[in-house]
């Protein structure tokens, strides 16, 4: 062989090697959702809420099939839904043929390609637990174990994805000042461990009978308060001892409104973010590897909302908004999607359904039009093609592959991940000597103690970590005592260049801002009957000024104010349309 044909046959080689590289690069990158349009196979699967055993779902299981990848298949709460549905053993059966019927749906289902079907179970608003006496109990705790350990076995019998867990009800009892705590002859980290103690007994349990379960926790929000924290975080650390293949996965309820295009882009990334400020180790590895937020999108919120502030509309203009926002979610959403609705909207209503089935009608203005539409929007199966999407969607993609820090993804969606916080102030309105009025305007001296509300307080530093920009100030405070006072936050606005943006602001109850000592934004007081931070229940800003940045380092304050209840501010820079700025980014490193 020649010189000349030698050469050629090692570059022939080297192409080849390379074209196998790639080809295996290729795969990894649409293996991890890293492009906008990886085929069907990477659509995230669609689950809807909820559904009962229905011969319906026999006959009519490869219509399904063409809307709904899976169906959560609701038993009631943990403990009577399971004992009368699914029974506990021979010495208590189960109450009806529940079993039998939902098991013959899923074989039709999993036949015609629904596949990711999923038993749910709810803890009751009015039920025992959580309370000094259920969290605090040996007996409560194997009772959880049983019951659960119930949930796992019958999944895994029936053919079922995994299970589902609504912790959401009985969340006024997840404070650790509800009045049922009364502290007599225990402390509040008495509660908090019990809740861990329990959470691992009820996912053990789980798993055990269930090993490879996907487990599904509603709604989906990591670091909420403080009993919920411990019983869910617990549960998270089993699943993360036993690399459980199935994963967790949080549906969040906070794509419930059709919100902006930016804040749907970050909602699918929010438990990550949340993740890097709770978790740590084995704990947080796991989340990476094996856990996902599925967003929830509420087709019929327009007439379930239940606000006077969403506005009513033709159904056109609200399925289009669904359509733009389902698109969105496809593009960024890693494994799962689910949709909520108080009525089944999972079947076209006909007088023949109804009597051969006994499907009710769907009771509502324009229901034919909505739920025609909504079917034809699941059906589409399409990606978002906007461009200001598909850029922030590759920023997502440089933070999954970890080029990206939780603070610097914050940046890019335009929007602090760290404040430094000083608070609980007084409320100036009502208590006006210890609101520290002129912090914010003056120089800030972060080492100085100031008289709060309270007493004595000092700043401190917050891993927010939150791309939609919102800020929860009882979080940040631990749910306690946050009515009737204020706050100030602080950060560094970074400009590598001279830029004019907008300040997007949304808060409750009454929010001042300021850039550079001076006012920006001033909305101190607040009406009597309060101010949500969701405008017209559907957007994060409810208004946006223009705001000049020059080139290099900027302080900007926010006091935030709260009379009762919810508390909190979101903000975010960027243009006209909402879009984050290119070149702006956020550091309280730079204010300390």
């Amino acid at each position: 062989m020649g010189e000349r044909d030698q050469g050629d046959q090692r570059v022939r080689l080297m192409h080849k090697h390379l074209m196998r590289a790639f080809a295996g690069i290729a795969c990894l990158w649409f293996g991890a959702f890293g492009a906008e349009a990886a085929g069907d196979a990477a659509i995230p699967k669609t689950i809807a809420y909820s559904a009962a055993p229905t011969a319906y779902f026999d006959e009519h299981a490869s219509e399904v099939a063409t809307i709904y990848d899976g169906f959560f298949f609701v038993l009631g709460d943990w403990d009577e839904g399971v004992r009368a549905n699914v029974g506990l053993g021979p010495d208590s059966p189960a109450a009806t043929d529940w079993m039998a019927r939902a098991g013959k749906n899923l074989e039709h289902l999993r036949a015609a390609g629904v596949t990711e079907n999923l038993l749910s179970v709810c803890f009751s608003e009015t039920g025992a637990w959580p309370s000094p006496e259920t969290l605090l109990s040996a007996d409560h705790a194997a009772k959880l174990a049983r019951h659960f350990g119930r949930l796992g076995e019958v999944a895994r019998e029936l053919g079922f994805r995994g299970v589902s867990i609504d912790v959401e009800y009985p969340y006024r009892r997840y404070s650790l000042d509800n009045p049922v705590y009364k502290y007599d002859g225990y402390t509040a980290e008495d509660l908090t461990a019990a809740a861990d103690r329990q959470g691992r007994a009820v996912m053990g349990a789980v798993l055990y009978a269930f090993p490879e379960a996907v487990v599904w926790v509603l709604p989906g929000v990591l670091g909420d308060r403080p009993i919920e924290r411990a019983f869910a975080s617990a549960m998270l650390d089993v699943m993360a001892e036993r690399d459980a293949p199935g994963g967790l996965h949080l549906g969040s309820e906070r794509s419930y409104g059709l919100l902006d295009a930016v804040a749907q882009v970050a909602i699918p990334r929010s438990g990550d973010l949340a993740a890097r400020a709770l978790f740590q180790g084995k704990t947080l590895d796991y989340w990476k590897r094996r856990c996902t937020v599925a967003p929830g999108v509420w087709p019929l919120h327009m007439v379930e909302t239940g606000s006077p502030d969403y506005p009513v509309r033709a159904w056109r203009d609200e399925l289009a908004e669904l359509r733009q926002q389902m698109q969105i979610l496809r593009t960024v959403s890693k494994r799962y999607i689910w949709s909520f609705s108080g009525q089944p909207v999972w079947y076209p209503y006909s007088a023949e359904l109804a009597q051969r089935y006994g499907l009710p009608k769907q009771d509502f203005d324009g229901a034919a039009e909505a739920i025609a539409g909504w079917h034809e929007v699941l059906r589409e199966r399409k990606r978002s093609e906007d461009a200001g999407i598909l850029k922030l969607a590759r920023v997502v993609r440089q933070f999954d592959r970890g080029r990206l820090s939780a603070a610097e993804l914050c940046s890019r969606f335009g929007t602090p991940g760290d404040w430094l916080i000083l608070g609980p102030l007084g409320n100036p309105f009502t208590h006006p000597a210890f609101s520290a009025p002129s912090l914010g305007v003056s120089p800030l001296c972060l080492d100085a103690a100031v008289d709060g509300r309270d007493g004595l307080v000092r700043w401190f530093r917050y891993r927010n970590f939150n791309a939609l920009g919102q800020v929860n100030l009882p979080a940040a405070f631990g749910w306690r005592g946050m009515d009737d006072c204020s706050a100030l936050l602080a950060t560094t606005v970074i400009a590598r260049s001279a830029r004019d943006g907008y300040l997007w602001i949304g808060w409750d109850d009454g929010v001042v801002v300021r850039f550079d000592g001076q006012t920006v934004f001033s909305h101190p007081q607040y009406p009597e009957r309060g101010h949500g931070m969701v405008f017209k229940d559907r957007y994060d800003f409810e208004e946006h000024v223009p705001l000049k940045i020059p080139k290099g380092e900027h302080l900007l304050t926010v006091t935030s104010i709260n009379a009762k209840g919810r508390w909190g501010v979101n903000l975010r820079i960027g243009d006209e349309n909402g879009f984050p700025l290119d070149g702006v980014s956020f550091s309280v490193c730079s204010t300390i």
